[in-house]
């Protein structure tokens, strides 16, 4: 039997989630500056850091999730009445579109968050909108939000209390909605005071593993026994393994925490990536003849980006890390990376087509794909449809 499940237990899956005694998300004001353990929020960096602010504003990183009233598309709006969401996930009870307080996510697609009544958590409803096809699909999570993908979705996260006797977060905290500036460079409360460089963790000194763990904490798809959901079901994300403290960003390697209470495939040794695994990772891999002969193990579902890229010789040969080809916001004299530009910096022939050796596998909603990123040189797949243009906000804006 695998011991991973017989070590089920509690915990936490790091940075990013939303929770104060079950009762709201809150969003932390007047945040106090001083070690390295605390986190001030993006609007502290903004002070001195206008430029990367700024950019990083307009990123997707920035717009994870929003209030409704911020971050809705005017599609929903507009089709909220034609086949939309109509129920809460884990409770079920009836719903409509003034009961939605947060959304989830508008390039690809677009989830909506309501009030679990009975534990005070947050709950998805039963449907999700695909913004390239304009249509509704179901979508089935039936657990709080909260206590299921939220360190990826927020900064800061930590569980604060814990069931002990089946690992279910009861309670968890964040300093701010989205992945802010410390969800990938550490805590900055001592950097904000001394404005030293070495009190923040920066990229441009950290290896390329170093570099592309920090993005790995979120772009992977996991299974995760220690800390359960408040549904008493295993979570999808990876707080620190101590209640009460935070993922750290160039401090604290992830991989390492409760490596038999958590299943990584291609992370973890014991966790191979030709397996068929059961529960959300059924499937998460393409298990074909390609796959087998090269030994790539392209994705079959989203946000697995560091596990693929972890196959590839890219990283097996410290020849780059993921901030090579994609920024998280510019800074003075160095704009935002164009990724699709990146490849042909090295690869002046053939091998620098996007298309044939990134082809969208990952499945993310219907009919809908993102890259992969094993970088196969023997790549025969013929992806799908990616995500493109900009989101039109019910706001305008």
């Amino acid at each position: 039997m695998n011991m991973k499940h017989l070590m089920t237990g509690l915990a936490a899956v790091a940075a990013a989630a939303a929770l104060v005694s079950c009762q709201s998300i809150p969003m932390p004001a007047g945040l106090s500056l001083g070690g390295s353990d605390k986190f001030v929020g993006s609007e502290t960096c903004k002070g001195c850091h206008l430029v990367e602010y700024k950019s990083w504003s307009d990123s997707l990183h920035s717009k994870m999730m929003r209030k409704k009233e911020d971050g809705i598309l005017k599609d929903v709006v507009a089709k909220w009445n034609d086949g939309g969401p109509t129920k809460g996930n884990v409770t079920g009870r009836a719903a409509k579109l003034d009961d939605v307080q947060y959304v989830v996510g508008s390039y690809w697609k677009q989830r909506f968050l309501i009030k679990n009544e009975q534990t005070g958590g947050w709950q998805f409803m039963d449907k999700q909108f695909n913004r390239m096809s304009g249509k509704w699909e179901g979508y089935g999570q039936k657990n709080d939000w909260d206590t299921q993908c939220a360190t990826c979705h927020t900064t800061g996260y930590k569980v604060t209390k814990v069931e002990e006797s089946t690992g279910k977060v009861l309670e968890a905290t964040m300093v701010e909605h989205n992945v802010g500036c410390e969800a990938c460079h550490g805590p900055g409360g001592t950097h904000a005071n001394s404005k030293n460089k070495k009190d923040i963790f920066g990229f441009k000194n950290a290896s390329h593993d170093q570099q592309s763990m920090v993005c790995g904490y979120c772009h992977i798809r996991v299974d995760n026994h220690k800390y359960k959901t408040r549904q008493g079901n295993d979570s999808e994300h990876v707080p620190h393994p101590k209640a009460g403290e935070s993922f750290k960003a160039g401090q604290d390697d992830w991989r390492k925490w409760y490596p038999e209470q958590l299943t990584a495939p291609g992370v973890h040794a014991e966790d191979p990536l030709d397996k068929e695994y059961t529960g959300d990772l059924k499937g998460m891999w393409l298990l074909d003849e390609q796959s087998k002969k090269y030994g790539f193990y392209d994705a079959n579902k989203h946000h697995q980006q560091y596990q693929e890229f972890l196959q590839s010789k890219h990283y097996k040969q410290d020849l780059m890390n993921c901030a090579s080809c994609h920024s998280a916001h510019a800074s003075a004299g160095k704009p935002m990376i164009k990724p699709r530009e990146t490849c042909k910096q090295c690869h002046q022939d053939d091998l620098g087509n996007v298309n044939k050796y990134m082809p969208a596998t990952g499945k993310t909603a219907g009919d809908l794909f993102v890259r992969s990123h094993t970088f196969n040189k023997n790549q025969s797949r013929k992806g799908g449809a990616v995500a493109s243009g900009t989101p039109v906000l019910q706001k305008g804006k």
